[in-house]
């Protein structure tokens, strides 16, 4: 398949959507893990703000992401099976997502050693594969990327 940058700028993007509102799914079964207000959190104090910001880098981080995934289709010569091949993709991409997780205490302002700490304003550090967060945040995240690379695959090629 011909590399299109449009096409995944926009497979990116509903990728992304599809991941978020997964997230947002499990956000409302009680696993507290939200990464927009995380993401928002590294330059706004905790709010309405700070999240909208941090959903629009997770949109736009979800978008580069999914350019490099058909950059690889291209340069592997993948012309079928999108969705798959996005989906083995989204699970590397997991992994190293995870592993970054476990940095996230010490690159961001606003986190707080697991349990939180005195302050409003903090969020409580993720650790590695988020197990802070939820016991199950290993597989969420994991799961999440699977979905992210799946769906993207499925639009691009579409």
């Amino acid at each position: 398949m011909e590399f299109e940058l449009g096409m995944a700028v926009v497979a990116g993007l509903a990728a992304t959507a599809v991941m978020t509102a997964v997230l947002y799914m499990g956000f409302m079964m009680g696993m507290r893990m939200d990464m927009p207000m995380m993401l928002g959190t590294m330059f706004l104090p905790k709010g309405v703000a700070a999240w909208f910001l941090g959903l629009m880098i997770h949109f736009m981080m979800g978008a580069a992401f999914f350019v490099v995934y058909a950059a690889l289709f291209n340069a592997l010569d993948l012309k079928s099976s999108l969705a798959g091949w996005g989906a083995l993709f989204g699970l590397a991409h997991g992994v190293a997502a995870g592993m970054a997780m476990g940095m996230m205490g010490a690159m961001h302002p606003r986190l707080a050693p697991a349990g939180g700490g005195p302050a409003t304003d903090t969020l409580p550090a993720p650790g590695l594969f988020g197990i802070h967060v939820s016991a199950m945040a290993p597989v969420a995240i994991l799961a999440l990327h699977v979905i992210f690379g799946a769906v993207g695959g499925a639009v691009y090629g579409a």
